[in-house]
């Protein structure tokens, strides 16, 4: 017996179409994806840029929107360095309008003085363990008006790439490369111009730079304020003064603790601004100095403990309160 089917006719044409529709970026970009990490990172399961304050939201230590002079830690995690006994400054920009549309922060650090060697502007990250035969890609926006080729460099692999002058214009670059399967327990992601004579008021400046495992440049990730400060303050914190207790086992020396609100990489170093006011609650206020001259090292770095001294007689064994004048600071330091 014969078994007799039809079909619908199929359009071929219409069906080849269908295969090619179009998948927009992020779906371009899983498809590119060579691991689960990879993936994980694009459909935004944990978090990925290795790198903290790459918008540079985060500036306990001030306000730079007018430009200071660089040297050492300004902006949160990022440090700057001019090298050769030349002498610049450094600027945190606001409302920098991208090529994207996007709308951020930037840092820029100019030569003011230019005598030899480079300036640069570099994070150390934290764990090299994290890195081992993992391959990376870093993504940054970048702009200048130098003709010194940009480069950017890793302190473990050793890895130089340059990067063209942009003529003063956002440009973004990304770079993939493999990590070795040794290293130290922390590395330096730098930036920093070579290749010609500096001249005065040649700047760089970055954007959004990002470092994530796997070898696509994703989007740049956004986290918020409060996310990026509690990450901040691992290694760098500022706490004022202004109403924490201080007991006196002595007529001038004394003790107090600081709660801190995220736990501190290491206990840090500590720098602080004099206090010239103490109250106590059953007496007026007494206006004297309070000089922070030691700290204990056996407690957990998720608050800091001082020895003191004050500048006149207090009474054994009360407690005072701290009320400066105007706002004073401590600053408690555990950057790599």
């Amino acid at each position: 017996m014969t078994i007799q089917v039809t079909k619908e006719p199929i359009n071929l044409r219409e069906k080849l179409n269908e295969l090619e529709t179009n998948k927009g970026l992020k779906g371009n970009e899983i498809l590119q994806a060579e691991t689960a990490q990879e993936v994980r990172s694009l459909i935004g399961a944990g978090r990925k840029n290795l790198i903290i304050n790459g918008d540079f939201q985060v500036s306990q230590r001030g306000d730079y929107t007018t430009a200071t002079a660089a040297a050492g830690y300004q902006l949160d995690r990022w440090s700057s360095g001019l090298f050769g006994g030349s002498s610049g400054n450094i600027q945190h920009k606001t409302d920098q309008a991208l090529p994207n549309g996007v709308v951020t922060n930037s840092l820029r650090l100019t030569i003011t003085s230019a005598i030899s060697t480079y300036y640069a502007l570099w994070q150390w990250i934290e764990g090299y363990k994290q890195f081992r035969g993992q391959t990376t890609t870093l993504s940054f926006w970048y702009k200048s008006n130098t003709d010194q080729a940009l480069n950017y460099y890793n302190y473990v692999t050793q890895q130089h790439v340059n990067v063209p002058n942009t003529n003063g214009v956002w440009t973004k670059f990304s770079h993939t490369y493999a990590w070795g399967a040794t290293g130290n327990t922390k590395t330096r992601l730098e930036f920093y111009p070579h290749g010609l004579t500096m001249q005065n008021n040649d700047y760089i400046e970055i954007a959004q730079v990002q470092l994530e495992l796997g070898s696509v440049a994703t989007d740049f990730e956004h986290r918020s304020y409060g996310e990026e400060l509690a990450l901040c303050q691992r290694y760098y914190q500022k706490i004022s003064s202004n109403g924490l207790v201080y007991t006196t086992y002595s007529t001038t020396q004394g003790y107090m603790q600081v709660p801190t609100p995220v736990q501190m990489r290491v206990h840090p170093s500590i720098t602080w601004e004099t206090v010239d006011r103490v109250a106590l609650a059953s007496s007026s206020n007494i206006t004297t100095n309070i000089t922070f001259w030691s700290r204990y090292s056996n407690y957990p770095s998720s608050f800091v403990s001082f020895q003191a001294r004050s500048s006149v007689a207090l009474t054994s064994g009360l407690t005072y309160v701290m009320y400066p004048t105007a706002v004073k600071y401590f600053s408690f330091d555990a950057e790599l």
